[in-house]
């Protein structure tokens, strides 16, 4: 779901939307986000940068999320 210009650069399949300090991405479960809350806006858009956009698989929760789909 795309919440600003920017989301159109993201790679991960779990992020979900994104708000001044914050990252939503697809949960454990069916009825659940993770939502990250960055101290920052500059920390949430660095974030954003190294693991939603580009490395997202060496993010922890892509990772985590990933072995929910695993048989």
């Amino acid at each position: 779901m795309a919440t600003t210009y920017k989301d159109v650069e993201i790679q991960c399949p779990f992020y979900k939307e994104q708000v001044k300090q914050s990252i939503s991405c697809e949960g454990l479960t069916d009825e659940s986000i993770i939502k990250l809350w960055f101290n920052s806006q500059k920390a949430k858009e660095l974030h954003m940068k190294v693991f939603c956009q580009n490395k997202y698989k060496n993010c922890e929760i892509y990772t985590m999320l990933e072995k929910k789909y695993e048989d």
